[in-house]
């Protein structure tokens, strides 16, 4: 074997080890990047919506503020992002609930267990989309914490395993 083979091969695999390396790294920039935009537009998105839940809980309903926030530019844009940066469990999650909400007519009563199901799988899949993917919890039990007579508003529609 000539004298120069092994140097040369060790040159080589210090470059190609460098290259990969700075790559990882790169990508790894990119998603911890990306990672912090998810959160801020996920946010965004549950903001309205944590209050009402927030109104439901204290007696009150829509009120107008959230109406306000719902219809302005600023929310617009924040689903516009949504389209391009959620995962696709989280943006089909989000059209799900908004399509339940465009079908009901203006006096008809929300079912509470598919409103329940619609938020607590959009929560569900935020959660997965930020790096718990293999979580264990479903829909009814991301909101198990804030619904106090869950199990009774279920009426045994849906039962622990």
């Amino acid at each position: 074997m000539e004298w120069w083979l092994s140097p040369l091969l060790l040159v080589i695999g210090g470059i190609v080890t460098w290259f990969i390396r700075s790559r990882y790294e790169k990508q790894r920039a990119i998603e911890e990047r990306l990672h912090s935009e998810y959160r801020r537009i996920y946010l965004e998105i549950l903001e309205p919506y944590i209050e009402l839940f927030a109104n439901v809980s204290r007696g009150k309903g829509f009120s107008k503020e959230i109406e306000q926030k719902i219809t302005s530019k600023d929310y617009r844009k924040s689903i516009f992002e949504l389209g391009l940066l959620g995962s696709d469990g989280v943006v089909r999650a989000y059209n799900n609930l908004m399509q339940y909400f465009y079908k009901l007519a203006p006096d008809e009563k929300q079912d509470m267990y598919d409103n329940m199901k619609l938020w607590g799988t959009l929560r569900l899949e935020i959660r997965k989309s930020l790096g718990y993917k293999r979580t264990k919890l479903d829909a009814f039990d991301m909101l198990r914490g804030e619904v106090k007579d869950i199990d009774k508003l279920l009426n045994g529609r849906h039962s622990k395993p």
